[in-house]
């Protein structure tokens, strides 16, 4: 037989351990453990400690956590846990072993929660992440849906404004002769340099010569683009509806800022690479070294922004 006490057999209890409590509290006196010192180990709080020596049930958690509290325990003490549980009073002596009580919700770190802790403001947890992920979208959406640099281009003078149609003064609305027929305008006749016909006398008959073909002006010429110099590649973006366009060449000059026009085009020489931008990219279609370009990889928010090599 040997001095010490088998870790797995509880010394049998006296008439005063009678319930678990007081049998864990007699073991801890015995091996000059302080209550802070088991909760220290247990990670409870000395309170619940306190509260299983002293049959204090309406205070801790519940019959299935306390069970979990007196294991821990009786192993700590080296005590045969089967034997502590089954000193604990019965459901019948002990009914707050079955509802626990609410407790106050400051407990410190490694305490276990209570059933009935508020649980209202776990929503606050969340608050702050949930801030950040909306910032984050908000500015990814405005970089894509941000108009083109047009503020910028035309404080620096690229964009030139459109000619204003010509003013045509009122005194050019005189009615001038037709040079082919020598007809003088109505409204001139009365300014004839010929001399007045004396009554009765009858005018000279016209002449019956036939008049010539009236003169058709020819259809206006289109100006052709300059060709591209050696070492350019030549761009061209046509349009269906107005589409912001800017195109800068190799060395980052732009060479092209405008707003294309429906049914127009614009025919552009530069060095390559050429990085292209183009607002409203579906109303466009664009053609680099002669070969059509699909620009749908590269558009975003309806915005295309690529280089040509």
């Amino acid at each position: 037989m040997t001095d010490g006490t088998d870790a797995n057999s509880a010394p049998p209890p006296s008439v005063a351990d009678t319930d678990a409590g007081a049998w864990l509290r007699r073991c801890r006196e015995e091996a000059g453990m302080s209550i802070d010192a088991v909760a220290q180990q247990l990670k409870l709080a000395p309170r619940q400690v306190k509260a299983l020596e002293e049959g204090s049930f309406a205070e801790l958690p519940g019959r299935t956590f306390v069970r979990g509290f007196v294991r821990n325990y009786a192993r700590l003490l080296k005590l045969d846990p089967a034997a502590v549980v089954a000193a604990l009073p019965s459901a019948d002596a002990a009914p707050s072993l079955e509802g626990p009580s609410i407790g106050s919700t400051a407990r410190p770190m490694g305490e276990l929660p209570a059933s009935g802790a508020s649980r209202g403001t776990s929503w606050s947890r969340w608050a702050i992440p949930a801030a950040l992920a909306a910032a984050i979208v908000v500015a990814a959406v405005y970089e894509f849906m941000r108009p083109p640099e047009t503020a910028r281009i035309e404080s620096k003078g690229l964009v030139k404004p459109a000619p204003a149609d010509p003013v045509v003064p009122a005194s050019v609305g005189k009615v001038l002769p037709n040079p082919v027929t020598g007809a003088a305008p109505v409204g001139e006749a009365l300014r004839s340099d010929e001399p007045a016909r004396a009554p009765g006398t009858e005018a000279a008959p016209a002449s019956t010569a036939p008049a010539p073909p009236p003169v058709v002006a020819a259809a206006p010429v289109p100006t052709l683009a300059a060709p591209a110099a050696p070492g350019e590649a030549t761009l061209v973006i046509r349009y269906k509806a107005n589409a912001w366009t800017q195109v800068r060449d190799a060395s980052g000059q732009t060479i092209l800022v405008t707003n294309g026009q429906p049914d127009g085009s614009e025919t552009v020489h530069g060095k390559p690479p050429l990085d292209l931008i183009i607002g409203n990219a579906t109303e466009a279609s664009v053609t680099w070294r002669g070969q059509p370009v699909d620009l749908a990889p590269h558009t975003r928010a309806n915005v295309v922004r690529m280089r040509l090599p």
